[in-house]
């Protein structure tokens, strides 16, 4: 209890500072003529409009307080206006929330169920001519950021191919599964290959390392199958920088579905919010940022906590601490 309580405060912290620290970036970019209120407002407006919108959130107070007001409409639901738009927030960015977490979901499903057998393979025929081979694909991977495998997977599978659409109209799965699948294929892929090839990679140098161990030595001389010997002995103990790296690695992911949003023109968060700071729609901006750094933290501190699922020697460390 005390250490969730301990991470509850940090993240507690890095969620003040990161939303602050936006909105202070964002208002210094707004402040045309001295006036936050006309820049939000975009165009030519009224000095009634100017006024209303300074009262209304507050625009002539400290920073501090209007962070203050912001976070307790944040903590009843309530995100604001997008003024550009005069929409509430919660409603103009509700669907695009949804694709971005189908996105990054898929992705970072695929690329774990892709990674752990091909690095317990690898570790099994350590040295063989298939894992210097497999060795040589992940390292391929690794190198090819998002945006370039984005535009190799369009050229084959859109262009040369016609297999999958550039985009798609039938976005949800509940709408038609087929079409959902073929929507979100080539973005997924385009995510989850260099990001598995990372999993792929630690995990086989962990698997190796365990492999090697006197208890699998003793676990194998006394008679327990092979395939027993991997997926249950060699696997758990190997999961450390696996498990870690995918807390580490979801920051990556949603930097990355910005740039794979824009390149298969997804209507997700990611356009969304690029398009939000160019016209300079604060609380649009405000509230995408905090989702994210809710979710990226929220994973981590998930991460954490599975270590002690993992390995019961580090719960019982954590509750001697």
């Amino acid at each position: 209890m005390r250490y969730l309580v301990q991470r509850l405060f940090r993240f507690a912290i890095v969620f003040f500072l990161v939303t602050f620290g936006l909105m202070v970036l964002m208002r210094l970019g707004m402040n045309q003529k001295g006036d936050p209120a006309r820049t939000m407002l975009g165009g030519t407006v009224t000095q009634q409009q100017i006024d209303t919108v300074t009262t209304r959130y507050h625009l002539d107070s400290p920073l501090i307080v209007q962070y203050g007001y912001w976070l307790k409409g944040m903590l009843t639901l309530d995100m604001g206006t997008s003024v550009q738009q005069n929409l509430p927030v919660s409603t103009y960015i509700g669907t695009r929330v949804l694709v971005t977490m189908f996105l990054g979901f898929y992705s970072l499903v695929l690329a774990i169920v892709v990674a752990i057998p091909i690095a317990v393979f690898q570790a099994y025929k350590r040295d063989s001519v298939r894992d210097k081979a497999l060795g040589v694909a992940s390292f391929a991977f690794v190198a090819i950021p998002p945006v370039v495998m984005g535009v190799l997977l369009i050229l084959v599978f859109v262009r040369w191919l016609h297999w999958f659409p550039r985009t798609g109209e039938k976005i949800y799965p509940w709408d038609d599964p087929v079409q959902h699948v073929r929507n979100f294929a080539l973005p997924v892929l385009a995510l989850s290959l260099p990001v598995g090839a990372v999993f792929s990679r630690l995990l086989r140098a962990d698997m190796v390392r365990t492999l090697q161990s006197d208890f699998i030595t003793l676990a194998s001389a006394k008679g327990v199958s092979t395939r027993r010997i991997l997926w249950r002995h060699g696997l758990r103990n190997s999961l450390f920088s696996l498990v870690t790296s995918i807390g580490l690695q979801l920051a990556g992911i949603v930097g990355g579905a910005i740039v794979v949003e824009q390149l298969f023109n997804m209507k997700g968060m990611g356009t969304l919010l690029v398009s939000s700071i160019l016209s300079k729609d604060l609380f649009v901006v405000q509230a995408l940022a905090a989702m994210i750094v809710a979710v990226v933290v929220i994973v981590n501190l998930a991460v954490d906590l599975s270590y002690a699922v993992i390995d019961p020697r580090i719960r019982q460390m954590r509750a001697l601490a």
